[in-house]
């Protein structure tokens, strides 16, 4: 059965520990034109976001970044849901490799789907993503750095629609503990768990 976490995507932040920084968003800087960087209608108010997060995992570096790239694991806790579930997960792991996870939405079949454009493990995985969820193309940044005991990922997602950035931040929090629920419900991939038996660090 899959780790239902589907409630987690609002409340998960104000009671997790192990997310070390909350999300941040933050507009991207644009190079002024001319002496008026406001011309008329004032800021784009469609300006990208980024959106930033930090957390922190019991689990090895290796095995954080397996759950990215692992079809087996990423089709568990990768934009799904309990109530929208990963129908298939096709992930070619290198770089300039490509990815599509299909999540079910009622009737319909909706897909993930992006191009790897640093493939660095168990380091760092940069990727673009297409998906309707968003309206243009967006990418997405993971760092993991190994600790003594687990490691820390950093997440950044860019060129998000400043309407959506809540919602995706949001979300993220929500797979972020879903990527931690299927580790620790066990998986048949390639992840493994370092360090003794407890909960998540303090």
């Amino acid at each position: 059965m899959k780790p239902d976490f589907s409630h987690h995507d609002a409340d998960w932040a104000a009671r997790s520990p192990p997310l070390e920084a909350d999300a941040q968003t933050e507009a991207l800087r644009r190079p002024s034109r001319g002496s008026d960087p406001c011309p008329r209608g004032g800021r784009d108010r469609a300006e990208p976001i980024v959106v930033r997060l930090v957390r922190r995992f019991e689990w090895n570096a290796d095995s954080v970044f397996a759950a990215w790239v692992d079809p087996v694991i990423a089709g568990q806790w990768l934009f799904a849901t309990a109530a929208r579930p990963m129908v298939s997960a096709a992930i070619d792991s290198r770089a300039g490799g490509s990815f599509c996870l299909c999540e079910q939405r009622a009737e319909e079949i909706v897909e993930h789907s992006g191009t790897y454009v640093e493939f660095m493990p168990p380091r760092r995985l940069a990727f673009t993503l297409s998906t309707p969820d968003h309206p243009t193309a967006t990418r997405i940044d993971v760092d993991i750095e190994p600790r003594s005991r687990g490691c820390v990922l950093r997440l950044l997602h860019a060129n998000v629609h400043a309407d959506r950035a809540t919602r995706i931040r949001q979300r993220w929090i929500g797979m972020l503990y879903g990527l931690d629920a299927t580790l620790r419900g066990g998986v048949s991939g390639r992840a493994a768990r370092t360090g003794p038996e407890r909960g998540p660090m303090e």
